[in-house]
């Protein structure tokens, strides 16, 4: 059955309402135009629905709202309050209301205003379990997480995994942000690890240890300040693990100050198009324990694209461990390079010096590379399956004490391992995922190459 069309008398009174509305909706516009620089003051701000949350933390938080002094500033300071409280995750809905004092001896007071909050509290206990990949390795997970565990938006979280490289981790981690800002946050974790190295080289080890990490946000990028005191045991040699390795196995005590900056002005993290991106991290170690050095790496990505989904990025990564104690480094600093997500067309941890069967890894390192993405033919509308191209170039050396930086640079550059190849890209929520074929060009005599077909996850690439 057809449905009834509505008669010209129902039109035109819908009509009519309509218009009745717009012009009272130019009105209230109109009148807080008028009013919006007058004086005025926020006298108080009551929230509702905090049964989790301490006075003192939503204080801290809307105490800047406060320094109003007319209704273009009142609107504007609450809706900072509320970005603010949004951005700790701990509420799920939160609304205001602006209103004028209800007390009959305030009723002449023209310029005061009230603000009520209406706020729901997100669940504070979350359990996750589940699988993941990245970086060359694959794992289960379980995690529980606590959130505003004393009411000021703390963070308790401890997590299990098992997995192909690491055998086994166990994490503790308190996190709490500093004077109710979310860009201020200090956070306490304690971990053991055991990891599983044998696939490039012949050992297994053992971490156990903490940190006292300070993270926070400026104008330049996020910035980490942290402490950290590490365990470890390298351990469990295989028979034809080489003497280098068998050197190496041992109980050493690492206790360093570090600093990681980042810049990332990128579109997305996992398949960029547009942006460019800057991670460098600083690491003192020689605040006790066995390990004395110096380690710096920094890496660096651009990226650019057209309106027919062409995107080209290249990125440049180098590191460098400088021992202070005159001694060679431990395995456990050192840099490894080489896999399908880092120098493509080469063995995970394949480059740079080997003993054996054994990746050493290196004190200094430099790659680069550069890639094609293209729209996949037969996919061409699916933005997150890229045909993708690329060259790379790596170098990983040893540095002896007292080495010249000369003599290190010339390592480095003398002839570095090369290759080309095509492959598929796919950018899944979580993980980059490729598949390539690589052809290695140049490759030194201790690199262990893999030509043809690599499969690559994870969330850094070259």
């Amino acid at each position: 059955m057809a449905s009834q069309q509505p008669s010209q008398e129902e039109l035109a009174a819908h009509r009519e309402r309509q218009e009745a509305f717009e012009r009272a909706a130019r009105d209230i516009q109109a009148m807080v135009n008028n009013i919006r620089h007058d004086p005025m003051r926020l006298r108080k701000i009551t929230v509702h629905g905090t049964s989790k949350t301490r006075e003192s933390f939503l204080h801290r938080i809307l105490k800047p709202a406060f320094e109003a002094e007319s209704l273009h500033e009142v609107i504007g300071l609450s809706r900072q309050a509320v970005l603010r409280m949004e951005r700790f995750g701990i509420f799920e809905d939160i609304k205001i209301q602006l209103d004028s004092p209800k007390e009959n001896w305030l009723q002449d007071r023209k310029d005061l205003v009230d603000l009520g909050m209406w706020v729901k509290e997100g669940n504070r206990i979350q359990l996750r379990t589940g699988t993941e990949a990245g970086n060359a390795e694959a794992s289960m997970y379980g995690a529980l997480t606590v959130r505003n565990l004393f009411g000021g938006a703390e963070t308790l979280t401890t997590s299990m995994a098992f997995g192909t490289r690491t055998s086994s981790a166990f994490q503790f981690a308190l996190s709490t942000p500093v004077l109710a800002d979310p860009d201020k946050n200090l956070s306490i974790n304690l971990f053991s690890q055991a990891r599983n190295n044998t696939q490039w080289s012949s050992y297994e080890e053992e971490l156990k240890g903490g940190s006292l990490k300070y993270s926070t946000l400026s104008p330049l990028g996020y910035h980490e300040f942290a402490y950290e005191g590490h365990w470890r045991d390298v351990c469990r040699p295989s028979e034809k693990a080489s003497m280098s390795i068998r050197e190496q196995c041992g109980h050493s005590l690492k206790s360093a100050l570090t600093h990681m900056w980042i810049h990332d002005m990128r579109d997305e993290p996992l398949m960029p198009s547009n942006g460019h991106f800057v991670r460098v991290i600083q690491e003192y170690a020689g605040l006790g324990g066995d390990v004395e050095h110096l380690r710096q790496e920094i890496e660096a990505q651009a990226c650019r694209s057209n309106d027919k989904g062409y995107i080209i990025s290249a990125t440049v990564k180098s590191g460098y461990l400088h021992s202070l104690n005159g001694k060679p480094s431990k395995i456990s600093d050192r840099f490894f390079l080489g896999g399908p997500m880092s120098v493509r067309g080469f063995k995970s941890n394949g480059l740079g010096p080997r003993e054996g069967d054994d990746s050493l890894g290196g004190d200094a390192y430099v790659s680069a590379g550069v890639s094609l993405l293209t729209p996949f033919p037969g996919l061409a509308t699916r933005d997150s399956f890229k045909a993708h191209f690329f060259a790379n170039a790596g170098s990983l050396v040893s540095v002896k004490p007292g080495q010249s930086a000369e003599k290190t640079v010339d390592a480095l550059t003398k002839a570095p391992s090369v290759s080309v190849g095509a492959g598929i890209a796919y950018r899944h929520p979580q993980v980059r995922i490729e598949l390539n074929f690589a052809l290695p060009l140049m490759a030194a005599k201790t690199d262990a190459v893999q030509r043809g077909w690599q499969l690559g996850l994870g969330i850094s690439f070259l």
